[in-house]
């Protein structure tokens, strides 16, 4: 397995190396043989529950050979030193051959498939990280219109390890994937796959990392009930300008008689420019009836930000001061990511947030029918 975390979502970066412990407590003999390029001298046994060396050896003229004990089914890897690819395997009993060249490893046959799980993963991942690599030399315009190319491949990326949950139910191949699955698809669509029912969550490592999920989580649900105090109250005011520079407070617009969204976005955010075509739906649809949008920009550069209202057909008021995340209403309204959003009603009350999609759509249609 190639490490690939330039492009990959936070959850992967934050669950990285986050696990304890490995296998189960018995303890089993593992066999490696393996060849390397003639130039590498020394080659590492990794325990992957927390990226730990737990033993080396010496190689001789391109071949080297190792023996120790881990725990049954402990995760391991095999990797060159200065190497970027870990080639990995269950510690099941069976002694391993490995090619650290090619990466190829022959074994039972439960990490013969585990394998070719890995090289194929690792080709889209590394087909990944060369469009990343091609979209950090674009200016900021070409990046935006490959969002739907980045996100398809990331999409790839996803269904690939979940037909690996599909396919392996009786074995551990699914721990080595957990991370990265979850990672690519967010714990909201991870549920399933950490039910305690299934097979591989019983291995150590799939357990630490369900602790860890578990707390990150809390943490989540604990900031979101901090964020969503606000609910229920009077919106508070602040000052910034539109595009033409003239200065405006957010009390020209809310508190006025009419129901507003308050859409907190930016022209670099492709989450942000992705949901837009359902609020322009949802403006067009229902600003007759008393719905208007104040969007609060997170741009610094002023001329992406007006380039995209033009582009995305934003029709409402635009604000910002210009000052990307410093921007005051972060501090006011608890905006940790974006896209996000204020319903506030025609009082001046905040009756909601973070309303997106089907659900903007279906609140809009409970106040106007």
């Amino acid at each position: 397995m190639k490490k690939m975390l330039l492009w990959m979502p936070a959850a992967i970066l934050m669950l990285s190396g986050a696990c304890s412990g490995g296998g189960n407590p018995s303890q089993v003999k593992f066999s490696v043989e393996g060849t390397v390029a003639d130039s590498v001298k020394t080659v590492y046994v990794i325990n992957q529950a927390n990226d730990s060396i737990t033993d080396s050896i010496a190689v001789n003229n391109g071949a080297f050979a190792i023996e120790g004990t881990a725990a049954k089914d402990a995760l391991l890897g095999i990797k060159a030193e200065k190497g970027s690819w870990t080639v990995l395997f269950l510690n099941d009993g069976t002694p391993v051959k490995v090619n650290l060249d090619t990466h190829m490893l022959e074994g039972s046959e439960q990490n013969n498939r585990l394998t070719n799980y890995d090289i194929e993963s690792s080709k889209l991942i590394e087909e990944m990280q060369s469009f990343v690599d091609t979209l950090l030399t674009l200016p900021e315009e070409e990046v935006n219109a490959r969002i739907p190319q980045y996100e398809a491949k990331v999409k790839a990326i996803g269904n690939y390890y979940k037909k690996i949950f599909d396919t392996e139910k009786d074995n551990y191949i699914p721990v080595a994937f957990l991370k990265y699955y979850i990672g690519i698809n967010g714990l909201e669509n991870s549920g399933a796959l950490l039910d305690s029912t299934n097979y591989y969550m019983s291995h150590p490592i799939a357990k630490a990392l369900n602790d860890k999920l578990g707390a990150q989580i809390a943490a989540e649900e604990a900031a979101r009930a901090e964020a969503n105090k606000i609910l229920g109250q009077k919106f508070t005011d602040f000052e910034q300008a539109d595009p033409q520079g003239k200065s405006h407070k957010l009390s020209e617009y809310v508190g006025k008689g009419q129901w507003v969204l308050v859409d907190f976005w930016a022209s670099w955010c492709g989450p942000c420019r992705a949901e837009m075509p359902n609020v322009v739906d949802a403006y067009n649809k229902y600003h007759e009836k008393g719905f208007d949008v104040v969007g609060i920009s997170y741009d610094n550069n002023k001329d992406a930000w007006v380039k995209a209202i033009d582009e995305l057909k934003m029709t409402w008021t635009h604000l910002s001061d210009l000052k990307g995340w410093e921007n005051v209403s972060s501090d006011l309204y608890g905006i940790k990511a974006i896209p996000a959003n204020l319903l506030i009603d025609p009082e001046g009350n905040i009756v909601a947030r973070d309303l997106r999609g089907e659900d903007l759509q279906q609140k809009l249609a409970e106040i106007f029918g």
